[in-house]
């Protein structure tokens, strides 16, 4: 605020009277919306679905199905699906339906928590109701979540930074390659960050003195994110971490913060009693093992650069350096990057904020890393609740260098938005995902219904049946040759192979094969080799990571 003399008509002293600077604040907020909605939008049905976004589909189906089924058996009905679908994880026997109501609820309910997001299949059923289960209409769930983030960025950072780094994380966030990419799957994968900035806000202003209302935002989103992705429990060391950083403002409302903490081990107990137990437990999973390093370098990685990784390691450093300047200011300056503190959330005035945000960064990561030790469960998007501190760390170094030198602030700025730019437009016009939706295509223009599918891995079949316009036709699964022995043998032999497709093909002369990720079934392509050696190969077409081969079977085995 800058204050002008203006003369007094009485002739007295000229007085000070204040000049109030126009808040282009709300207007940029709108601006950086608008961008996150727009950049999200455009290309929301570039990629094709993959078979985790349909299991998700068929998940909204399945599980309020079967919560009917047990709440009220006889306004259930039959269960119809919009595409073919895998059994569900969760059955209901016949046996098991003549149990007392609540028996039967707790056998259900009991399982579904165990998988990710069942909140979050729950919400996308509605949601279908509403919107119908085109991909842009399933897509367009994730997008609103995604979104909506960035305004959540924007209070928490302003609250816990100051205005100019809360503005400046928020544009990182809907700009990110990385968020923008999530935002356009069929996955719990925005909803859980919403939740999570949602509830550390709420537990902020309740810190602040903001009243109850805001303890019960912070209880309920956190106990929501339980049930919405099963590493959202690790919101509660976070919480803890973030108190423990912001001392002593909360001294006045001890009771408030233990209360708070304790209300949330009710929710989170019967996740607790199998998830504890199951952590330590030593098992195969299907994922990597990585060390600490690789997964803070898969992390970098994916929220500097998003899914292509374009830039490396340029755009690693620019944001990771930018990250790093914010915990540097704060050093340097004893005040949350550099910022002065001001009396409407425009900086800290106790404990340090960037502390609690690395904390924010480092729980997840080595509380991920510690449960791989016995078995590997890391996949960089189960930590993507943690990305808005990385971009809030970031926005804080942006803000402590602009108040030290704009000019190299906004070169900064520039250089990681021009390679969110250069991601983004790779995103947006490459297919990445596996095909499905093109190879569906390519057989539906050529397909007689006479012919077999056969489907190597079998899971890619319901991804296939989404965009396949035949509502009926002949298919079989590939065979999974990939069991070994304890001497590492391999115990289904390449004739026992064969003797099980001449049986599956008996009768048809053409025949399809739909491959995808064949590795993972059939790591020495005996499905294939039968097919190429006992047919004439007619056709073939190829997508990104999925195969199509037709095959004429005049001779084959009966």
């Amino acid at each position: 605020m800058s204050r002008h003399r203006v003369p007094d008509p009485a002739g007295a002293p000229l007085a000070d009277t204040p000049r109030v600077r126009p808040d282009y604040g709300v207007a940029f907020m709108v601006l950086v919306m608008l961008l996150a909605f727009g950049l999200r939008a455009g290309s929301l049905t570039t990629q094709s679905l993959w078979r985790d976004e349909v299991d998700a589909l068929c998940y909204a189906f399945e599980f309020p199905h079967l919560t009917a089924q047990v709440l009220a058996p006889a306004a259930a009905g039959e269960l119809t699906t919009p595409c073919a679908c895998p059994p569900p994880p969760v059955t209901l026997g016949e046996e098991q339906r003549q149990e007392p109501p609540l028996r039967r609820l707790t056998r259900v309910l009991r399982p579904m928590i165990r998988q990710n997001g069942p909140l979050y299949f729950f919400l996308l059923r509605g949601w279908i109701g509403l919107a119908g289960h085109t991909v842009y209409s399933l897509r367009f769930f994730s997008l609103w979540f995604g979104v909506l983030g960035v305004p959540l960025t924007h209070a928490l950072g302003r609250r816990l930074l100051g205005r100019a780094a809360g503005r400046l994380a928020a544009l990182l966030v809907a700009a990110s390659p990385y968020l923008v990419w999530y935002s356009q799957e069929v996955k719990m994968y925005t909803l859980v960050p919403a939740l999570a900035l949602l509830a550390l806000y709420g537990l902020r202003r309740a810190v602040d003195g903001g009243g109850r209302r805001w303890w019960g935002v912070q209880v309920v989103a956190t106990s929501l994110a339980f049930y919405t992705h099963i590493w959202s429990a690790l919101l509660v060391p976070v919480q803890a971490v973030l108190l423990a950083s912001w001392w002593p403002r909360w001294r006045r409302r001890l009771w408030g913060v233990l209360v708070s903490l304790a209300l949330l081990t009710l929710p989170y107990l019967p996740l607790a009693l199998w998830q504890i137990p199951s952590a330590f437990a030593r098992r195969e999973t299907g994922f990597p093992a990585y060390t600490l390093g690789e997964m803070a370098l898969l992390l970098l990685n994916g929220w500097s650069l998003g899914i292509t990784g374009r830039g490396w390691p340029w755009g690693a450093a620019l944001c990771g350096g930018a990250a790093l300047l914010g915990i540097v200011g704060a050093a340097l300056t004893g005040v949350g990057a550099g910022l002065r503190p001001r009396p409407h959330g425009g900086g800290d005035r106790g404990g340090s904020p960037l502390r609690g945000l690395v904390g924010w960064l480092a729980v997840p990561l080595v509380a991920v890393w510690f449960v791989s030790l016995w078995q590997p469960l890391f996949t960089d998007r189960y930590l993507i609740w943690a990305a808005p501190a990385f971009y809030l760390l970031a926005g804080a170094g942006l803000a402590f260098l602009w108040r030290r030198g704009r000019w190299p602030a906004v070169l900064l700025l520039v250089g990681v938005l021009a390679l969110f730019g250069v991601n983004l437009q790779a995103q947006a016009t490459l297919p990445i995902k596996s095909d499905l939706r093109a190879a569906a295509a390519y057989v539906e223009a050529r397909y007689r219904p006479a012919d077999l599918l056969i489907f190597q891995i079998p899971h890619v079949r319901y991804t296939f049946d989404y965009y396949f316009g035949p509502e009926a036709y002949v298919w079989a699964d590939g065979l999974y040759t990939n069991h070994r022995g304890a001497d590492g043998t391999y115990l289904t032999t390449e004739g026992t192979a064969g003797l099980m497709l001449a049986q599956v093909t008996r009768g048809y002369r053409t025949v399809w094969l739909v491959a995808s990720e064949v590795g993972m079934w059939d790591e020495r392509g005996l499905v294939q080799g039968w097919l190429e050696a006992n047919g004439e190969r007619m056709e073939e077409a190829h997508f990104v990571r999925v195969d199509v081969y037709r095959y004429r079977l005049d001779d084959a085995p009966e």
